[in-house]
């Protein structure tokens, strides 16, 4: 279990050898809050990526 949240937080913080926007980590962020409430799959990957998209779109990159 911790080296998948491992996996999750190296994924989310880097992208590449980049540091990831704080759009990407707010989505995940929103998506984890979401699945910690035991919402359905899908509604935390729509909660998740719309968070993201959002964000990015009102230009927080």
């Amino acid at each position: 279990m911790l080296s998948l949240l491992a996996v999750v937080v190296t994924s989310t913080i880097f992208t590449g050898h980049d540091v990831a926007g704080p759009a990407r980590v707010l989505g995940v962020v929103a998506g984890g809050i979401c699945a910690w409430f035991r919402a359905p799959l899908v509604v935390v990957v729509i909660v998740a990526a719309g968070t993201t998209a959002l964000l990015r779109l009102s230009g927080v990159s």
